[in-house]
């Protein structure tokens, strides 16, 4: 199995795990039928039938449906893909039900636009992402440099929708592009920020923190004898950063109080870097793991400042 699907079905084992609103479920359960859906139709009764080669995935949309629709007649099968390397596919068999299951999410496999129900609340729209990434999404191991993470859908219409319906969010900004692939559509991120980004609004919390720690290790392993020649650079760009996220621990202070903050981490790091304004990541990361006695990496610390910068930037958005 080679780093790209390992990486992709670590992610989506995680997202397996998760539990989400009720809300949410229908949108998670509508993209998914939406690209890996397919119906089949009969005088008596129409069936749907859905496919994945991920084992968790399928157990965690046969739950989800189970739990949501306890009306639907649904089977649970698998079998060896015709591909080259013969991976097994696993098949949810809706057998009863498909009409009024499409007629609750107002959803037609037909259309190319994404239901208003689905997408209404940015909690809705994490979970059409969810199930669009469990469904046709996949992400590069950030052990190569080549950092990739793409969205596959069959209709160009329908890519536009979800391009349209991802913009819609306000938390967080994507710039993901769009190209054709023999009959496909790909949307997709190249930037590792905006694939750290990505992971943490799908609440692939682990992984993106994986993402992170690869990266910066392999970055810091292949840039070890250039930085020992940039020193002062560093200590210019540290002071730099410490000036910015002193300002913003100042926003949060006035906004929420750092000692009211729930994230004891978030807390430890605020108050480590107002005490120490010229410390690096590393030495920051220490500071706290020693105050919190446990384990604080300088990639925690880094994903932390991200957190740190979006508070206030919601803060901002909503004054």
């Amino acid at each position: 199995m080679n780093d790209k699907i390992s990486f992709t079905h670590a992610i989506k084992d995680e997202l397996a795990q998760k539990d989400i609103s009720k809300n949410c479920a229908k949108s998670v359960i509508g993209a998914f039928i939406k690209l890996n859906g397919n119906v089949v139709f009969s005088k008596d009764n129409d069936r749907l039938i859905l496919k994945t080669e991920t084992s968790s995935t399928a157990k965690y949309i046969y739950r989800l449906l189970k739990e949501n629709y306890p009306f639907l007649l649904i089977s649970f099968s698998f079998r060896k893909s015709m591909k080259l390397y013969k991976a097994t596919e696993y098949l949810i068999n809706i057998n009863g039900g498909v009409h009024d299951l499409f007629k609750d999410l107002k959803m037609d496999l037909l259309e190319d636009k994404i239901p208003y129900e689905l997408q209404d609340k940015e909690e809705k729209i994490k979970g059409y992402l969810i199930g669009t990434f469990l469904a046709s999404g996949s992400c590069t191991n950030p052990v190569s440099s080549n950092y990739h993470l793409e969205l596959v859908v069959n209709d160009e219409n329908y890519t536009h929708s979800l391009l349209k319906m991802i913009n819609k969010i306000k938390s967080v900004k994507f710039e993901f592009k769009m190209i054709k692939r023999r009959n496909k559509y790909l949307i997709y991120l190249k930037r590792s920020d905006q694939i750290v980004n990505f992971l943490a609004f799908i609440n692939a919390d682990n992984s993106c923190l994986e993402f992170e720690n690869i990266r910066m290790d392999r970055d810091f392993s292949n840039s070890t004898n250039r930085l020992m020649n940039c020193d002062s650079y560093n200590f210019k760009k540290t002071i730099e950063n410490s000036k910015k996220q002193i300002e913003e621990i100042s926003v949060v202070e006035k906004k929420l109080g750092v000692d009211n903050l729930q994230n004891a981490k978030l807390k430890a790091l605020c108050k480590a870097r107002l005490a120490n304004p010229e410390a690096n990541y590393s030495e920051l990361a220490q500071i706290i793991s020693e105050e919190l006695d446990e384990t604080v990496s300088k990639s925690n610390v880094n994903h932390l400042f991200i957190k740190l910068r979006k508070m206030v930037e919601n803060y901002e958005k909503n004054q």
